[in-house]
């Protein structure tokens, strides 16, 4: 995992635990490698950052990648539709169908369906949709993803969450 090494050099000394936390998260994860490289990525993507983004890619196989961006892609748009909806407490609009083209879900952008659910919960997480983190929480729960596991896609979430603040308050 070369590129953690990459991205930690450019993390500044003020966001040191930041820094660290990125090795204790991503490579010591309880998730299968490519896994947690893939949560860091979908959460790279969320929290909008290229050079994060860039660096996780390289960490993964092209299908991985584009497993991952599917789900991250879906989330970026239902991480706001769900809430919006939400928000508004109109019952009629709660009734209506979104009619937002999100076929990807079937396909699973390629990957195992687990895995989609995973990554979708990574970027969710970010996107802080808590009808997305509780509907791919749920449903990884259901496919046998333990209690430990969960936890640490959240915590690679919020690592790499806070990594892309710090890069960009210094211009990267």
């Amino acid at each position: 995992m070369q590129f953690l090494t990459t991205i930690k050099n450019e993390i500044p000394d003020w966001a040191k635990d930041i820094r660290l936390n990125l090795d204790g998260t991503i490579a010591r994860s309880s998730l299968k490698p490519a896994d947690a490289v893939g949560v860091a990525l979908a959460a790279a993507y969320a929290a909008k950052n290229p050079f994060l983004i860039e660096q996780f890619k390289s960490g993964l196989s092209p299908e991985d990648v584009n497993g991952v961006l599917t789900a991250a892609a879906l989330m970026g748009m239902n991480n706001i539709w769900y809430p919006y909806v939400e928000m508004t407490d109109d019952s009629q609009l709660k009734t209506l169908p979104p009619l937002l083209r999100m076929n990807a879900y079937s396909s699973h952008g390629g990957i195992e369906q687990e895995r989609f659910e995973l990554f979708a919960l990574a970027a969710s997480i970010v996107g802080k949709c808590h009808f997305c983190v509780k509907s791919h929480f749920d449903n990884l729960k259901k496919a046998g993803f333990t209690i430990e596991q969960l936890r640490d896609a959240g915590r690679i979430a919020a690592v790499v969450n806070a990594a892309a603040l710090a890069l960009t308050a210094e211009g990267k």
